[in-house]
């Protein structure tokens, strides 16, 4: 059975007729002259050009067999099962996992050590001449030579090249992208082989199915593990940090295998030593929290990470994390009621604690003048309205990662609220708290949000139930209120929170002014606002970071930090990249890249340190369960694939697959041998008669 590789050239085969336009164009009429007595010489003429005319047919049938067989070479003619002509072209793509699975300890070493070496393997049955790409992937697939088939050599390149990584992977996407690439060769034979753990998570929902004649490979591979553990979380509650006094590491460890495991070791490092360690026990498929207590005796920035001890998988056994004690926060406060005094006191009660608040208060009519580079948050006290300039400035501050803290006042203005705030909180003022009531009956704070970093550390107080805080009077509001962080007892929102651009805004409902309220006077009063503020100044929950090897990271810098220099990033190796920011309200917001490996992250300028951030491994690639063939086979829906076994020689399997032999040589030497004949029959050719 033949097959054409390069079957557009079939067309020219039409150029064979030429040679039989030519005859049948050119033929001679015969001219006849008359003689006296022509018996003989006319029976001697009709022998003559009856041997003419068989020898210009076969000369007509050699020249239109010579364009018809040359045609048929650069046709690429192959057949599937012949023992003649060469070996036919093959292209082939090899898929090789380097996700951070791939990491794995087994008996025989890496399982990525061992993945490279099968690829060696396959890479030893192709020739020169056939084509090759070697597609490493995680995440997204990598092409180190460009989307194109190259040569053994620089497939052998490539793969010597190619470390594991430390990101997820996307097998779908790889493999709908190889198929693509094969489909577009117009070689014989196009081989698809597969390098991969097979891990579960790795599994495709859908996948783009192959053509029939794409011959596909899976590489076997040992993937035991000496059984898993890994740190999946940290929870640090919350809590504010502050200098000398002790503040915990709750560690979450999950156990991926299938038996219990006992006399392990949890560590915890903080700044790179060693301050903790912990034993542990954990159940079969369970999960076990460790917690640790320690203190730091110094302000700026800190990191840390929790450890354990080895196992088959060492890339999960450490999660990182960072954290920042300000020197100082830098908090406006607008005060148009009286209410901004009572926050004042409550950050700044003595001089001694005003080496980590600097508080500065001012009158509405006063924000004109204000630089907002200078400061970490605002405070709105019971303002009534601002103008559209200092409206606009305030909610730029937060957009570039500032934070708000609006505090509704007796007098505040429905109308100016709701246009420029109450949309963003999923509140409508209707009307302020009335200027004359009773005092006689009263609302309640309740159903506090004990999840939020505000509230997490009054959780203890869910049983023993907080002190009756009192409001005399309410303002009519509608709406939601966005995320919720306390109600009235009327069911109305007290404390509502929501983003804006890289900040956030917290409002209060309610005036705090002494007049409609008693919450100032409850010792809850300076825990609440410090960790309010604090919350919107230096985000508490920024050291429980989820950033994760392979995502988006952005990280929102004070501008006053990077306006005398370029800033540089520092990954856990210690190689920089220049990296260029986006100024917003007086922050410099950078896309920080690449984020391909976990530990912590440096954003430096002029050597000064400006940002610490963790990255960690995603928590899928801890899992280390495998499907079997069978299964995989299902989620590519393709009908068949061969298995080549681990520890066996790949020649035997692809040779026993492999089909083709190109025949354009023959074809060629076909038409070189009928040219000859050609040529042989031209000279031969009796001369014809000549004209008397």
């Amino acid at each position: 059975m033949f097959n054409f590789l390069n079957s557009a050239v079939l067309i020219a085969a039409a150029a064979a007729l030429i040679p039989l336009l030519i005859h049948l164009f050119s033929k001679r009429k015969v001219r006849i002259v008359e003689f006296s007595s022509l018996k003989h010489l006319k029976e001697m003429q009709k022998r003559q050009v009856r041997r003419i005319k068989i020898r210009q047919l076969l000369l007509l049938l050699l020249r239109m067999l010579i364009i018809l067989v040359a045609v048929l070479a650069f046709a690429r003619p192959a057949s599937k099962g012949g023992y003649i002509g060469s070996h036919a072209g093959v292209s082939s793509v090899i898929l090789l996992d380097r996700s951070a699975s791939m990491q794995r300890q087994v008996k025989d070493g890496e399982t990525f050590d061992i993945a490279k070496r099968s690829a060696e393997s396959i890479l030893e049955n192709f020739g020169q001449s056939d084509e090759i790409m070697v597609i490493p992937y995680d995440r997204k697939a990598y092409f180190p030579a460009g989307e194109r088939f190259f040569s053994r050599d620089i497939a052998e390149n490539v793969l010597a090249e190619t470390t594991p990584g430390f990101d997820a992977d996307n097998f779908g996407e790889a493999y709908n992208k190889a198929v693509e690439l094969l489909e577009r060769s117009q070689n014989l034979n196009r081989e698809l082989y597969i390098i991969t753990d097979r891990q579960l998570s790795s599994l495709p929902d859908s996948v783009k199915k192959p053509a029939a004649d794409i011959s596909t490979y899976m590489i076997d591979i040992p993937v035991e593990t000496d059984g898993n553990c890994g740190v999946v979380n940290i929870d640090m509650g919350g809590q504010l940090i502050e200098v000398g006094i002790d503040f915990s590491v709750k560690a979450e460890i999950q156990n991926y295998d299938n038996f219990p495991k006992s006399q392990l070791l949890a560590s915890l490092f903080i700044n790179g030593i060693r301050v903790m360690q912990s034993e542990f026990s954990i159940e079969e498929g369970g999960r076990q929290f460790i917690q640790f207590k320690t203190a730091v005796h110094k302000t700026g920035y800190h990191s840390g990470w929790i450890e354990l001890s080895d196992d088959g998988f060492p890339a999960d056994n450490k999660y990182y994390f960072s954290f920042m004690i300000p020197d100082r926060f830098n908090i406006l406060v607008v005060d148009d009621d009286g209410s901004g005094e009572l926050i004042r006191l409550a950050l700044v009660p003595s001089e001694k604690l005003a080496m980590y608040w600097s508080v500065k208060i001012i009158d509405p009519d006063q924000l004109n003048t204000v630089n907002f580079r200078d400061y970490d948050a605002v405070v709105l006290a019971g303002i009534s309205s601002l103008g559209s300039v200092e409206t606009s400035q305030i909610l730029k501050f937060v957009d570039g990662g500032g934070g708000l803290f609006l505090i509704a006042g007796a007098n505040l203005d429905p109308r100016y609220f709701n246009e420029n705030f109450g949309s963003k909180l999923d509140i409508d003022l209707i009307t302020p708290p009335p200027p004359f009531f009773s005092g006689a009956g009263y609302y309640t704070l309740e159903r506090f949000d004990y999840t939020h970093p505000i509230f997490k550390a009054f959780s203890v107080f869910q049983q023993d139930s907080l002190p009756t805080f009192r409001f005399f009077a309410l303002p009519k509001i509608e709406g939601k209120g966005g995320r919720v962080l306390a109600y009235f007892s009327n069911g109305d929102p007290a404390m509502a929170e929501t983003p804006y651009g890289l900040g956030k805004i917290i409002m209060m409902t309610s005036p705090l002014s002494p007049r409609y309220t008693d919450l100032a006077s409850h010792s809850f009063f300076v825990p609440f606002i410090i960790r309010t503020v604090e919350y919107l100044a230096g985000d508490v929950s920024e050291y429980e970071s989820k950033n994760m090897v392979g995502e988006n990271v952005f990280r929102s810098v004070a501008g006053r930090l990077t306006r005398y220099g370029t800033v540089q990033m520092a990954t856990p190796d210690n190689r920089i990249f220049d990296i260029t920011g986006t100024e917003q309200a007086g922050r410099e917001v950078y896309e920080c890249r690449p984020i391909d490996m976990p530990g912590l992250y440096q954003l430096r300028s002029n050597d000064r340190l400006i940002d610490l951030f963790p990255v960690n491994l995603n928590t899928n690639e801890g899992n280390l369960a495998t499907v079997d063939f069978d299964r995989f086979k299902s989620a590519l829906g393709i009908e068949k694939f061969k298995v080549i076994p681990y520890n066996r020689a790949a020649a035997t399997v692809i040779s026993e697959a492999r089909f083709g032999r190109e025949l354009w040589k023959i074809f060629l030497w076909a038409a070189v041998i009928i040219m000859a004949v050609e040529m042989l029959f031209s000279r031969e050719t009796e001369p014809e008669l000549k004209e008397q």
